[in-house]
């Protein structure tokens, strides 16, 4: 017998790559790996999901095999979930910190292969050291998940930034 999710989740074919990142002690921080601890109880078939504390130059290698990436964090400056598709950074940083364009530049760099991306961004009211999130953050937080699952089972996404709410 299937599943609830394996009968309404689409399938996206191999290649989708789901990475949220945030701290878990700093409360609606943690909205990123929330996301993606969502999606990946939906089971979609050809998704990986990775949830990390923060981005490391590691990630590079998962990139550069994926065809598309959906990028899950929380922000404090926003007030509503915020979608934009990324492309490469132009140069690559000496630093040891790690955001999405500089790891998708450094797929190009050391595996020649740049997927398609976005990043999903969730707001976040509440920073705290707790280990919860906020009651707003947590509705984003579905919402997000559902807009990170249509990008990765649809075969065109526009390319014009958007703000969802």
């Amino acid at each position: 017998m299937r599943s609830i999710c394996q009968r309404r989740c689409p399938v996206v074919g191999s290649g989708g790559l789901v990475i949220g990142y945030g701290s878990p002690l700093r409360g609606d921080d943690y909205a990123g790996q929330a996301a993606a601890a969502r999606l990946r109880q939906w089971h979609m078939v050809g998704v990986q999901v990775i949830a990390r504390a923060q981005l490391t130059p590691e990630l590079a290698a998962v990139i550069a095999q994926a065809r598309r990436v959906v990028f899950l964090d929380a922000a404090v400056d926003r007030t509503d979930v915020d979608v934009r598709v990324i492309e490469p950074a132009l140069t690559l940083n000496g630093s040891h910190r790690s955001d999405p364009p500089a790891l998708l530049a450094l797929a190009r760099v050391l595996y020649g292969r740049v997927p398609r991306a976005v990043l999903i961004t969730i707001p976040a009211y509440d920073t705290t050291l707790n280990l919860s999130l906020s009651p707003a953050t947590e509705r984003a937080v579905a919402h997000a998940a559902r807009l990170a699952r249509a990008f990765l089972g649809r075969r065109y996404w526009a390319l014009q930034e958007r703000t969802v709410g």
